[in-house]
């Protein structure tokens, strides 16, 4: 095992483009149709990675024993991953309805159902395998794990892990969970309504670089089609995002997260990474991560040869457009 995906299991089911929400009583038609895939942020981390070329990736989230645990089970491994699922006797697997509007923000009707009952246990046992790097996503919606994470990370850091966090709005309040274990994260992913939720602060850089300074050692805020900023070590990056057509945004920021990794798995020591190949690595995750947003579904755009493509195409513009502050 190279990389270890942890967090949640969804099926998503997705109606891209909309021309608006019906009234009580009404019927639409979905102009680009209506999609079924597997999401949730370590399935589509570990898929995403797996698209990218990375070998050696497993993915562990909750799921009930009905026929759409076994659907992400199947799924999982067409894409080239190894599930390493816990299976609940007694809770459903998690589900998504998300409806994107023309012109507006994606609207998302979501249950918890299995994922809040993801064992931090069962993600300590895979982390004796020593993977290279733990991606733990959906941290604030893993009701056991969260309760748990200082030890998590812990237990990754023993096995000589990177770790690596993305988080949602938590179910239960506060931020605490992930306030307590930032000390222990490497890196930290957050898009910029999270970072202010975290912080109060409306500056994405400035709540990048309050964070960074309650304990976590490189922080990313990502702003949509705008791009990001990251900071890491003395470095302060702000990176112009790519420019694509949007059809669905589902998965971006998963698929960011994949595109850093990947790149970071290429260097001999994905812990100690110089700033030059961060901003590589940062432009990687940019490219998957537009990539993504060009087709319905979080993974079914991000492949090594979209990716290379737009890093092609507009890398060297991205690139040149970048502040880099030390």
């Amino acid at each position: 095992m190279e990389v270890l995906c942890a967090g949640s299991f969804m099926i998503d089911i997705v109606a891209p483009h909309l021309p608006a929400i019906t009234p009580p009583g009404g019927l639409i038609y979905a102009p680009e149709g209506i999609s079924v895939n597997v999401g949730g942020h370590a399935a589509n981390a570990s898929i995403d990675l797996a698209g990218l070329g990375q070998g050696g990736v497993a993915a562990a989230g909750c799921v009930g024993d009905d026929m759409l645990g076994r659907f992400i089970e199947e799924a999982l491994r067409r894409a080239g991953v190894e599930p390493r699922q816990q299976v609940h006797a007694s809770a459903g697997t998690a589900k998504n309805i998300a409806l994107t509007v023309e012109g507006e923000d994606r609207r998302f009707i979501a249950e918890l159902a299995a994922n809040t009952l993801l064992d931090p246990d069962h993600v300590i046992r895979l982390l004796l395998e020593r993977p290279k790097v733990l991606y733990l996503g959906t941290v604030g919606g893993l009701r056991l794990v969260d309760r748990s994470l200082p030890r998590v990370m812990g237990a990754a850091h023993a096995a000589g892990a990177v770790t690596f966090v993305d988080v949602i709005p938590p179910t239960e309040p506060g931020w605490g969970h992930l306030t307590s274990a930032l000390g222990q994260i490497d890196v930290l992913h957050l898009n910029e309504h999270e970072a202010r939720l975290v912080t109060g602060l409306e500056s994405p850089v400035e709540a990048a670089s309050k964070l960074r300074g309650m304990g976590a050692d490189t922080v990313i805020v990502t702003l949509g089609p705008r791009g990001l900023v990251a900071l890491r070590g003395d470095a302060r990056i702000v990176m112009p995002g790519f420019r694509v057509r949007e059809v669905d945004t589902t998965g971006a920021g998963d698929a960011l997260c994949a595109g850093v990794i990947h790149f970071l798995m290429g260097e001999p020591d994905p812990a100690r990474v110089g700033v030059d190949a961060f901003l590589r690595a940062l432009l990687e995750g940019q490219a998957a991560g537009a990539a993504c947003v060009t087709s319905p579904g979080a993974t079914t755009a991000v492949t090594a040869v979209n990716v290379r493509r737009l890093v092609a195409e507009q890398g060297g513009a991205v690139l040149e457009a970048t502040t880099l502050s030390l």
